[in-house]
């Protein structure tokens, strides 16, 4: 089968079934209700029942049964999986939650996106070094080291990696922190490059995640059947992603969140991972909006109610908004919507230690929640964002709003953010 025709295909079935599931976003409704979560788990195993998953090289689809989906789906669910990480004080063990848990997710805050050489011991050293944060859910990607730019599949990839591991080996030491979970493994992205960094001293099975999905709408190839046999021969938690594109093959939250939920299965039927990545965006690449936490929040629950793997997702801003109070209240939307949808653990948690520290109080602060308080507190938030970006400075770099050597807010920064924190006290975030 063509590309094109799996894409006619996914997208023509996932539009019927939402039509035959009465699956609808209802806006007053901003964390989904326990029938609604059910309906998108049963369209999510119809979808990737009757579409499988495409294999992109061999241009073949990977079909699976109706019944071998059920069937894994329920092995997590009669026993949920526990993925450990770090060593000593700073191992954590990620269990699943239910969306009313009090227990609060783990805040694994870690620089995400391409990060300049100059600025990553900064940017790392300022979420190591926040006491709150338990782990680096990610490491971000060095974007060259002395001039070398980081090419897939050359030397140049497995040089760029391997700085990256040591620095952060580094990092973690000097903050007396040694055995932190250090996350996705992100420079290196070739199966060559991704093993040459695991070794003892390096990356092993405690601090490391290998990503063994990274295309959206169920397509795989065969680095990631390659790095899942990897992972599960050397003990390592596959980084299992399910990402979906609302207005592309799936038009709206609906679609995309019966999406993530075949995404996951198929993924779970393969990988066996026991923690998974849900997140959804737009054509346009923005997030944090309603539209799109309806998505992570319909799949989530659909997760936690039928599967119970720990789900992870991103409390984090848009580029625009990138180092502001409005995109803090980005972040915060996103971590109220997550923790409600019962999420376990927050892998990136805005853009320093500074907002981590603000969206893991927000975190613990509305775990427990019932879940109509969470939409009404969210329809409060968003609500204000308007405002918030209308005042809001141009996005700002790292070194605009921290002092690189200390590795501390300026002053002025570190005001503006505890001002929007308040902001967000008078919203109704009941921080302690």
């Amino acid at each position: 089968m063509k590309s094109t025709a799996f894409d006619l295909a996914f997208s023509k079935k996932v539009r019927e079934l939402v039509a035959k599931h009465g699956i609808e976003r209802d806006p007053n409704e901003l964390i989904v209700s326990d029938e609604m979560a059910d309906a998108i788990f049963r369209a999510g195993v119809e979808l990737l029942a009757d579409v499988g998953l495409y294999h992109m090289e061999t241009q073949r689809v990977v079909e699976f049964t109706r019944e071998e989906i059920l069937g894994v789906a329920e092995a997590y669910r009669d026993n949920p999986p526990e993925a450990v990480f770090g060593q000593g004080e700073d191992r954590i063990a990620v269990r699943y939650r239910t969306c009313e848990e009090a227990r609060p997710p783990i805040l694994a805050a870690g620089p995400c996106g391409a990060i300049e050489q100059e600025v990553f011991d900064t940017l790392v050293r300022s979420l190591v070094e926040e006491p709150s944060n338990r782990a680096l859910g990610i490491a971000g990607g060095v974007t060259a080291v002395d001039g070398v730019v980081p090419k897939v599949g050359t030397l140049s990839e497995m040089h760029c990696a391997q700085w990256e591991c040591n620095k952060l080996l580094e990092i973690i030491d000097r903050a007396g922190r040694p055995g932190m979970h250090l996350g996705l493994l992100c420079t290196a992205s070739s199966v060559g490059a991704i093993m040459a960094c695991i070794r003892p001293g390096l990356r092993e099975p405690h601090n490391t995640q290998i990503g063994i999905h990274i295309m959206p709408e169920q397509k795989i190839d065969w680095a990631r059947l390659m790095l899942a046999k990897f992972c599960e021969d050397r003990g390592i938690t596959p980084w299992t992603s399910c990402v979906s594109i609302l207005g592309a093959l799936c038009r709206h939250a609906a679609d995309s969140a019966v999406g993530l939920v075949a995404n996951l299965l198929g993924q779970l039927c393969y990988g066996h991972g026991s923690l998974a990545n849900l997140f959804a965006n737009h054509l346009d690449s923005t997030w944090a909006d309603v539209e799109s936490q309806w998505a992570f929040s319909g799949a989530c629950r659909a997760s936690e109610r039928n599967i119970r793997v720990p789900i992870a997702g991103v409390c984090a801003p848009t580029m625009e908004q990138a180092r502001t109070v409005a995109g803090l209240f980005q972040s915060v939307v996103m971590a109220v919507s997550n923790t409600a949808s019962g999420f376990s653990y927050a892998w990136v948690a805005g853009a320093s230690g500074l907002e981590a520290r603000i969206i893991g109080e927000v975190m613990n602060a509305v775990a427990g929640m019932k879940r109509e308080d969470a939409s009404e507190l969210l329809k409060r938030i968003v609500a204000d964002i308007p405002k918030q970006i209308e005042v809001a400075p141009e996005p700002r770099e790292m070194q605009e709003v921290y002092d690189m050597k200390a590795a501390r807010p300026t002053p002025a920064y570190e005001a503006e953010l505890l001002r929007g924190r308040d902001d967000l006290a008078r919203l109704g975030v009941p921080f302690a």
